[in-house]
């Protein structure tokens, strides 16, 4: 029977305060779920990081044409203030010194967006915007032209990471909440029926890899996210998403 796991990342807006000689601070929030695990339980972010997870084990012997269980990333803000949130996958080697290839062969074989009030009641329709490892829905053609470009023929892992789909920084995925409102991203991972021989595991330079999901929260202000993108090299540009930002909280 499929499961549904899921991973909850509780994003607590904070108010930020001026502090000493005229400098201001900005309070975010980040969390990751466990590397090389689907997490099950509440990830809480507050200024002091992540609180806590429940580890389901790991992934493991897979082959051409599997696919994991269905798993959902629920992205919620339960403070009183409203959020901007910047994250995505996460992949790095599991062994000393090893190596990323593996992702040229993990694909995402299905994605969807879910964007839910407090009520639970939407206020954008559920976007279904990978199918069957290429793009679908209002935004499909994006994601089907990565997986027309991409030697396996869907949207693997590493193509969909090199990709700056929505203006932030490679991978990376965003959105604002209001207190109570939630973004729910569930996705299912496979191995590229394409990949050959040169993917097992006693291949060269193939070694297991650590998957995870990673966010950050801050302010929805113009300074919040300019401190934001300058401590993370992996977003950019995020002060150019502002009025997007403002457009996602007035329709919650």
């Amino acid at each position: 029977m499929r499961r549904n796991i899921i991973i909850s990342l509780v994003l607590i807006g904070l108010l930020a305060f001026g502090i000493g000689f005229g400098t201001f601070a900005w309070f975010t929030s980040s969390a990751t779920s466990q590397n090389n695990t689907f997490t099950a339980g509440t990830l809480k972010l507050n200024e002091n990081g992540l609180s806590g997870f429940t580890n389901l084990g790991n992934i493991g012997n897979i082959a051409p044409g599997d696919s994991t269980d269905e798993v959902s990333v629920v992205i919620e803000n339960t403070g009183s203030l409203d959020l901007a949130w910047f994250g995505g996958f996460r992949v790095t080697p599991a062994v000393e010194n090893g190596t990323t290839k593996l992702a040229e062969a993990i694909y995402i074989k299905y994605a969807k967006m879910e964007f839910l009030k407090e009520d639970g009641s939407i206020w954008e329709p559920a976007d279904e915007f990978i199918v069957n490892g290429t793009g679908s829905g209002p935004y499909g053609a994006f994601y089907t032209q990565l997986a027309q470009n991409d030697p396996m023929g869907v949207v693997t892992l590493k193509s969909f990471l090199e990709a700056n789909a929505m203006g932030a920084g490679p991978g990376v995925q965003m959105g604002a909440l209001k207190p109570g409102s939630n973004y729910k991203f569930t996705f299912v991972l496979g191995f590229a029926p394409n990949a050959g021989n040169e993917y097992q595991a006693d291949a060269e330079d193939i070694n297991p890899v650590n998957i995870s999901y990673a966010v950050d929260a801050t302010q929805i202000d113009l300074g919040a996210l300019e401190a934001l993108d300058n401590q993370h090299p992996e977003y950019a540009g995020l002060t150019n998403h502002l009025a997007w930002l403002n457009v996602q909280i007035a329709k919650q």
